[in-house]
């Protein structure tokens, strides 16, 4: 629901977030108003005590205002920012705050930003962006959160919502352009003993094929909060626990068909038939990315020298 208001939220409305989030979590934060024509000279709300200041700027596109922000970096931080509050408060730390709609930075805006840093002598010149600002929300006390999000939707609405990690995660892939040579990570040396050892004769190279492309995911969460990775690995992780439940080891039934079997079971609960084989395809191509990222790491499937220890 957070990252449902921050996509909603531009201009005052995500100043306004921002300051809320920051007020609730950082004790010695000061959130700055506008006062008259001088406005807030360059500064949306510091922590007096470690001279950090943080100045907001929250385009309704973030793609298509990226020089707008690299602008307003280079000039309200030297004719604003300086010559006003640091007169009183020394600026030892800044952070422009860029609702970027979880779509990440660019290079011309972080080359300002340690160009600043070097000529001002700074501890700190960074981009504050929305997963930032997500990772102090999640923090917060459950009171907290409440009376920033003003509470959340009841069981039916929350069924109705389409918006999942998992749905979120899957557009992301489907959206990102083909593999390019080079780009995609190598084969896991043992990714083959692994396929053995759960008995994915079947099915097994998928998991191996799709390696090269699990760099889709690692984009994504590289512009969203550390929860929503976490999310997304506790809710694979869940699913091959339910498909140990729905297909446990029996007497007269080898763990190679097993394997298998909890394999389609998996890809099935992330990409459900829809009837309409076109779409199918395209969604469990997804499906068997994300599989693959996680069959990597053990969160799905077991690790044999793991498993052979215990």
């Amino acid at each position: 629901m957070f990252k449902l208001k921050v996509y909603q939220s531009e201009g005052f409305a995500f100043e306004h977030l921002f300051a809320a989030v920051l007020e609730a979590s950082r004790p010695g934060f000061l959130k700055i108003k506008p006062y008259g024509n001088q406005g807030d000279r360059g500064n949306d709300g510091y922590e007096k005590a470690h001279g950090r200041y943080f100045q907001v700027f929250a385009p309704n596109d973030p793609s298509h205002s990226l020089q707008e922000a690299i602008n307003k970096v280079e000039t309200d931080f030297v004719a604003k920012l300086l010559p006003y509050w640091g007169q009183f408060c020394a600026v030892k730390e800044y952070f422009f705050v860029f609702n970027d709609k979880y779509r990440g930075t660019v290079f011309p805006l972080e080359k300002s930003l340690t160009e600043l840093q070097k000529q001002h002598g700074l501890v700190a010149a960074e981009v504050f962006r929305a997963r930032d600002l997500e990772d102090e929300f999640m923090l917060l006390a459950e009171d907290q959160i409440m009376s920033i999000i003003g509470g959340l939707p009841d069981e039916d609405a929350i069924a109705a919502l389409d918006y999942s990690v998992i749905a979120e995660v899957m557009q992301h892939i489907q959206d990102s352009p083909p593999c390019v040579s080079g780009r995609g990570k190598l084969v896991v040396p043992d990714i083959d003993e692994k396929i053995w050892f759960n008995g994915l004769e079947r099915n097994g190279h998928w998991l191996k094929a799709k390696q090269a492309e699990t760099w889709q995911l690692d984009e994504y969460f590289s512009v969203n909060s550390s929860f929503t990775k976490q999310d997304l690995r506790d809710y694979l992780a869940s699913l091959y626990a339910s498909s140990l439940r729905d297909f446990p080891s029996i007497e007269g039934q080898t763990e190679e068909e097993l394997g298998d079997v909890r394999f389609a079971a998996i890809l099935q609960h992330i990409a459900p038939s829809t009837g309409r084989p076109a779409v199918d395809r395209v969604r469990r191509d997804v499906a068997l990315v994300i599989m693959a990222k996680y069959f990597e790491t053990c969160d799905i499937f077991e690790e044999p020298r793991n498993a052979a220890a215990g």
